[in-house]
């Protein structure tokens, strides 16, 4: 820090001096994305545990079936209502009697979907990749309508961004999920992302126990998945993919 003298005249020829003290205007930090940020890692870190200790007491009680472990491990983070809350800001529910109205409005959900997928290939050239976990959840669950949505959106991410995000575990049932929307409509063209994909989730420290937890169901789709994948016929291109299906075979117990 430097000191800058200022020598002013006075009656008693006396010296005054000032320094100047550091000022911090020109710098930009944003203070609110930073603290967006941080408040972003710690609700992820702290869903984690909750969720960990979930999963604990679960086997701890030796749970009946699956589905029962699945449904404390998913309601883990649920509080309870406290008195002040009121049962009205949760939301109507309604039932429809209207089999006609039913029918039309099948239709112009059905209708949405095409909508949304006309969007999202419009959308395809600014798609932002997602950077931490919570950010990955979010959008899988507001933006990922159905099925082909959700497996286009994890192309989009990658397996490298897949790798980083789900390094150390692939929680909440999101492995049988994935499962699901690889399986849906699959075509040849589709096969190496899903390779791919496939690579970079197992490589999650804990893959074993999200592979073992995969319900009934969801262990269907993956034999009907790699049945599907290996009906594909090689390329030039996939000169090694029977070798990584063989590999991949071994690895998710097929």
């Amino acid at each position: 820090m430097k000191v800058v003298t200022f020598f002013l005249p006075c009656t008693t020829n006396s010296v005054i001096m000032t320094s100047t003290k550091p000022s911090y205007d020109d710098d930009h930090l944003d203070f609110g994305k930073v603290e967006k940020e941080a408040k972003s890692l710690v609700d992820y870190d702290e869903r984690y545990w909750v969720e960990n200790s979930a999963k604990i007491r679960a086997v701890e009680q030796r749970v009946a079936s699956y589905d029962e472990f699945r449904e404390i491990v998913m309601a883990a983070h649920l509080k309870p209502l406290e008195k002040e809350d009121k049962i009205s800001s949760m939301g109507t529910f309604t039932q429809v009697w209207n089999q006609s109205a039913l029918r039309k409005s099948q239709k112009d959900a059905t209708g949405a979907d095409n909508e949304a997928n006309a969007k999202d290939s419009k959308d395809q050239a600014s798609f932002q990749v997602p950077q931490t976990g919570p950010e990955f959840l979010q959008r899988w669950k507001r933006e990922c309508i159905n099925l082909t949505q959700k497996r286009e959106f994890l192309f989009a991410v990658g397996p490298s961004k897949m790798c980083e995000l789900f390094k150390t575990d692939i929680s909440g049932g999101l492995l049988g999920e994935f499962l699901e929307c690889f399986l849906h409509e699959f075509s040849d063209s589709q096969a190496l992302p899903v390779v791919e994909l496939l690579e970079s989730l197992s490589t999650s420290q804990r893959f074993s126990l999200s592979l073992a937890f995969l319900s009934k169901k969801e262990k269907e789709q993956l034999i009907a998945l790699f049945e599907k994948l290996g009906s594909v016929h090689s390329t030039e291109e996939a000169a090694s993919f029977e070798e990584r299906l063989a590999s991949l075979k071994r690895i998710y117990s097929v």
